[in-house]
């Protein structure tokens, strides 16, 4: 049965996770993985999400199934937390997932039931997983002009022109805020342009919003998604609970589908449950209720969100740091970039060679293309270390 199996790649990032963890090496800095470390190198329970679970221990009195949607409260939590007041929200309709891939993965199985052989855009560069889930769902994928690698800033012109020459039959993904991998993000005036474009176009927008909270604020990261709610008739969200509340291991996601009307969203929930049934059936349940429970109570959702704006502004922080430093020592403003990049990543654009002497040379992971987790800095010496380090691994070959 599997003897003409071929061996396949393994994932960058996977495959850092697991080199990491055997690498005897003590001043050894992982920026490959994408989890929020703490001042400890820790990826921390927050304390919300310590509270609520007690509360679930000590009230739940049964492990039953809960149902194919998920749980209903997480569900309409979820969808006010992206769209609050747009006036598209009496059309949405949430669904409860295992985590943002489990998210992307329905609404890619649903989306081909209604417009098989339609073409799905992904900006370049995107993050690596949009690939296999789009492409194992069926669909062809294309690029569209996204990030300026000599600049590292978003090239605005060149991506509105690009999804100016599509239409009706192209769907469009797009990442809600702190891009990944590059960090550079639409600005508002940006994403209204876009809106206006789909609206006019017939483009069916695919937003993937792992990040919210962790760029501006949770207000301004859903931005892009109240633009675009705002000005096309029907376009899907695929959110995530990993990174703002802390729940990796938990797999919460949430697929959000905004309908023409609500009694089509109605059937496209239907569409949505009968994809689900066939992947996974039911979501898990412990992380949802954990969310669902931090943000219909007053007191925890508090708690979570001074939390959350402590996360965001470390890695603030952080960025600033790492660009002091390497102006610092490169005597350039050319590192400014990193300043200015929002969320857990920024581009370097290093090669091979670059990449493979931080790992060997210096005890440093990073994902092929120099991507780094700036979230991933434990304190100012390991800054310093990798800016040195990076100085070294820039100098041309001789």
């Amino acid at each position: 049965m599997f003897e003409n199996l071929k061996p396949i790649p393994a994932d960058p990032i996977i495959k850092t996770i697991a080199m990491f963890r055997d690498d005897p090496r003590e001043n050894k800095i992982d920026l490959g993985v994408g989890v929020f470390r703490n001042a400890d190198g820790v990826t921390p329970v927050m304390a919300a999400v310590r509270e609520a679970e007690k509360e679930i221990y000590d009230q739940q009195v049964t492990k039953s199934y809960v149902g194919l949607t998920g749980d209903e409260v997480y569900n309409e939590a979820i969808a006010d937390l992206i769209f609050d007041d747009s006036p598209a929200r009496p059309r949405v309709r949430a669904v409860q997932t295992p985590g943002g891939c489990g998210a992307l993965g329905v609404l890619t199985a649903m989306l081909h039931r209604v417009a098989p052989g339609h073409r799905v855009w992904l900006s370049d560069p995107t993050w690596g997983n949009h690939y296999p889930l789009l492409q194992q769902g069926g669909f062809e994928t294309r690029t569209y002009p996204y990030f300026d690698p000599e600049h590292k800033t978003v090239r605005g012109e060149a991506l509105l022109d690009a999804l100016s020459a599509l239409g009706v039959g192209d769907i469009v993904l797009l990442h809600g805020c702190c891009h990944n991998p590059s960090g550079a993000d639409l600005t508002p005036a940006i994403w209204d342009e876009i809106a206006a474009i789909c609206a006019k176009n017939g483009i069916f927008p695919f937003v993937d919003l792992a990040y919210q909270g962790f760029g501006e604020s949770l207000e301004a990261d859903a931005y892009g998604v109240r633009a675009l709610a705002s000005q096309v008739e029907s376009m899907v969200v695929a959110s995530s609970c990993s990174k703002n509340f802390g729940l990796y291991r938990e797999r919460v996601g949430c697929a959000l589908m905004v309908g023409e009307t609500e009694r089509v969203a109605d059937i496209t929930r239907d569409h949505f449950l009968a994809a689900a049934r066939a992947s996974y059936s039911m979501p898990p349940d412990h992380g949802g209720a954990v969310v669902a429970r931090i943000l219909t109570d007053p007191r925890l959702r508090s708690s979570w969100e001074s939390e959350l704006e402590g996360m965001r502004e470390r890695m603030l922080q952080l960025r600033t740091r790492l660009a002091a430093v390497l102006r610092d020592k490169s005597g350039s403003e050319d590192w400014n970039f990193i300043a200015d990049h929002r969320g857990m990543f920024s581009t370097l654009m290093l090669d091979e060679r670059q990449t493979n002497s931080l790992l060997n040379d210096h005890a440093i992971y990073t994902v092929v293309g120099g991507r780094i987790n700036i979230a991933g800095f434990a304190n100012e010496n390991q800054i310093d270390r990798f800016a040195s380090a990076l100085m070294e691994v820039s100098l041309p070959v001789s």
